[in-house]
């Protein structure tokens, strides 16, 4: 006779757990893990729930049809969407605010517990955020801390297409590249903010390049939180960009020309590669000089670095598009489903296995140019 489980429900944090994200941008779930984790516990559990934080400045109903909105596939032939909203209800969702604490704190678990009208004993917290599993256990439920990188609990298999259109080859490897894009995009937003400022700093004066004597530019005085920022923007290009999504990309591309994609359909993404590979090497230039160089050259260093940052962000904001809407399908074209199984590998094994220390810097520069005036 079968053993009858004492489990009634599962709750899943959804940041970290099941994506990133959030008001007033869109949540992107992780693809293709979260699906695949969803679908698994709907087979094998009575119920599903979630828990979450409201964000400043936004309201639980805002953040629970951002989660519910997700989108985690799209059949191409029937044009149907496949959501988070398919497998969580509106009121399979709790969050701090309602319960008026926080997920940290082990009353919050028994609240949601009680909520779905069980005991904690009979419900398991999933969760990436080590003081949520150990409240949760406190409170009495079990729990399951879910590994970083996401996906890296599901093995490379054969998943197959996930919602191929005219635009998106439906393979997981581009799920993925688009994904590590959402976090360029943060990055991009970042670079914009640090060059505007840069350009206020500069305003008031220009070298007087036709006279016959050298006049001093004035003394600049950056504020504190720019001068981090920038520091954060350099370290990222120098340890995160390139050794995680960009020999990424290329690996991708040299396994679809291997699979009989043309050779030439691809080359201008190395080339890009390249031209952001040279602008990076100006910005640290730029940056050595604005550290350690003399006064006489620090506004000149700052304007170099100010246009590096947008040259880059410029190019690579129309850099992403274009893969996002045309290379990784074509690319796609040349894959089977173990082509793309091994791709997905190969991109795991690309860089760092944990990224979420390089998502904490972004964060934190965020934060950092928030809090400029």
């Amino acid at each position: 006779m079968p053993h009858e489980s004492s489990i009634k429900a599962v709750f899943l944090d959804v940041r970290d757990a099941l994506g990133e994200g959030g008001h007033p941008d869109p949540f992107m779930p992780y693809l293709p893990s979260t699906r695949q984790l969803l679908s698994c516990l709907r087979q094998n559990c009575t119920r599903l729930g979630a828990i979450t934080t409201i964000q400043p400045g936004s309201n639980r109903k805002d953040t629970v049809h951002l989660i519910r909105a997700a989108l985690l596939a799209e059949e191409s032939t029937t044009s149907s969407r496949l959501t988070i909203g398919d497998f969580l209800s509106d009121e399979d969702i709790i969050t701090d605010e309602e319960a008026n604490l926080h997920l940290d704190n082990m009353h919050f678990y028994q609240f949601a517990a009680k909520r779905f009208r069980l005991q904690p004993h009979e419900c398991i917290l999933v969760s990436a955020i080590t003081t949520y599993c150990v409240a949760a256990k406190i409170a009495g439920m079990e729990v399951l801390e879910k590994p970083c990188p996401p996906g890296r609990e599901f093995l490379p298999a054969l998943v197959g297409k996930i919602g191929q259109s005219a635009v998106d080859s439906g393979w997981q490897f581009q799920a993925m590249l688009e994904h590590e894009h959402m976090l360029g995009e943060r990055i991009f937003a970042c670079g914009d903010k640090i060059a505007r400022w840069i350009s206020k700093l500069l305003a008031g004066w220009t070298p007087q390049l036709d006279k016959l004597e050298w006049i001093s530019p004035p003394k600049i005085e950056m504020p504190s939180a720019l001068e981090k920022a920038m520091a954060s923007f350099i370290f990222l290009i120098d340890n995160f960009a390139d050794q995680v999504h960009l020999r990424a990309e290329e690996a991708m591309l040299h396994v679809a020309v291997a699979c009989g994609m043309p050779t030439g359909a691809g080359q201008w993404v190395f080339d890009q590669h390249e031209q952001a590979r040279a602008y990076w090497a100006c910005l640290d230039v730029a940056w050595r000089r604005i550290k350690q160089g003399d006064d006489d050259d620090r506004w000149f260093a700052l304007r170099d670095f100010q246009m590096s940052v947008e040259a880059f962000v410029f190019l690579f904001k129309a850099h992403a598009i274009r893969e996002n809407y045309s290379t990784y399908s074509e690319a796609g074209k040349a894959f089977t489903d173990s082509d793309d199984a091994m791709v997905m590998n190969l991109i795991r094994h690309t860089g760092p296995s944990d990224i979420t220390p390089y998502v904490s810097v972004v964060e934190r520069m965020e934060t950092q140019l928030k809090s400029l005036p």
